[in-house]
């Protein structure tokens, strides 16, 4: 079977996808340099290196990575975490403030501009850097969008803005929510799943799912007083271009914290909860507001970042370590003018929800593994996302934004 053969649509009354692409391990590879060598990343945010010097270290693309706000420029650069001598890692922590990193193999070290400062033995080198490789840290091509940190490890074909198009309209949503700024929360749910990461990339603008795979947590939600006819919400579902798209529903009977109560928050909350709406119709009008407060959304962004702006706001990316494994990382996030009785809440809510002993995650993973346990075996056909093409709807629960993302795939992936 040739790549070409696994997405099939006639773009209007079916869309299907060959499922041999979740199990085909030529294809995965396909992936690693076609998609996840050449896209922008989600790397981190601006608010998880808050002063010179301050950096992060994690795997990003399946590559290890040191985010770090420069001392000098005091911007944020990103680096190849591997020393240009031998390529050991020349940071070892997750977190911290330095303004330097050292190798522990040979003792090489460099500023936080990825500069070599100093070589043990150095004039056994002679005339280091000059007409040779240059010994700085790897530099990836970094930049930001409102505070949203992506990297590129080749030569992008677009600007980060470009690159996100349609998508940039959601991320200032959730960045004009408050007068505050975005800020991630210091610490983050990692876990793997065996299935396809692409199952993964369905799953997070799928809204389909909501009332059979979650019917726990809706059932949970009814016991704490919420009125059972708010879960049949209504919606819409955007493709934004790129391969990114939006699901937008309400009401939001699970609550936001920004600006909507419900029986899911503390009824001690509900006065602050209304005045926050009413300072932001204040600020934005009332149309706005609304789009801000009243409603959920699901921002995917491709290849593999979701903003999930719901009962709470959290930020989940995930990389391909094989065809059937997927490493996932989730930070929540909030606003720096937020009250510590209101940041309680936002934790709460992410981990009732997302967190591994919550009602979302554990369901989810269940489902997505049981999809790829199906996949391993042979002729088992092919998947579809046709719904909502004949009726030329844009609800929610239709599948235009898995359409989306597979469109977008076949860009990178199906051609020679």
């Amino acid at each position: 079977m040739t790549p070409r053969q696994f997405v099939e649509t006639d773009n209007k009354n079916f869309f299907r996808v060959h499922r041999q692409v979740y199990v085909c391990e030529d294809t995965w590879r396909r992936e690693l340099t076609r998609i996840f060598d050449k896209c922008w990343l989600y790397a981190g945010h601006a608010s998880e290196l808050e002063k010179p010097g301050d950096f992060l270290t994690r795997k990003i693309g399946g590559r290890p990575v040191i985010l770090v706000r420069d001392v000098a420029s005091e911007t944020p650069l990103a680096f190849l975490n591997a020393c240009a001598h031998r390529g050991a890692v020349v940071c070892a922590d997750t977190k911290g403030t330095t303004n330097r990193f050292a190798c522990p193999y040979h003792g090489w070290m460099y500023d936080t501009s990825g500069a070599l400062t100093g070589v043990p033995g150095r004039s056994a080198y002679g005339r280091i850097g000059e007409g040779l490789p240059d010994p700085s840290l790897p530099q990836i091509k970094l930049d930001d969008y409102r505070g949203f940190l992506f990297i590129s490890f080749g030569a992008p074909s677009a600007s980060l803005a470009s690159y996100l198009g349609g998508a940039k309209e959601y991320i200032d949503l959730v960045c004009d929510q408050s007068e505050g700024s975005v800020e991630v929360l210091p610490e983050h749910l990692h876990h793997s799943i065996r299935a396809n990461w692409k199952l993964l990339a369905e799953n997070g603008v799928d809204a389909y799912h909501l009332p059979f795979a979650h019917k726990r947590f809706l059932e949970l939600l009814d016991s704490l007083g919420t009125d059972p006819n708010s879960h049949k919400r209504s919606g819409i579902g955007y493709a934004l271009g790129g391969g990114h798209a939006v699901i937008k529903s309400g009401p939001p009977s699970t609550g936001r914290p920004i600006a909507y109560w419900s029986p899911l928050f503390s009824p001690d909350m509900k006065a602050s909860i209304d005045k926050k709406f009413d300072d932001l119709v204040a600020r934005v009008g009332q149309r706005r507001a609304e789009d801000m407060a009243h409603t959920n959304r699901s921002l995917f962004v491709f290849p593999n970042l979701v903003i999930n702006d719901i009962l709470g706001l959290n930020i989940r990316t995930f990389f391909p370590t094989s065809p059937d494994e997927v490493e996932v990382t989730v930070w929540g996030a909030g606003f720096s003018n937020e009250t510590p009785e209101e940041r309680a809440m936002r934790v709460s809510a992410l981990i009732s929800f997302i967190g591994p002993g919550g009602f979302g995650t554990p369901d989810d993973v269940e489902i997505l593994e049981s999809c790829q346990r199906s996949y391993a075996h042979a002729g088992i056909g092919y998947s579809d996302f046709s719904r909502g093409m004949s009726v030329g709807t844009t609800n929610h629960t239709d599948e235009e934004q898995n359409r989306a993302f597979w469109r977008e795939w076949a860009n990178y992936v199906e051609q020679p």
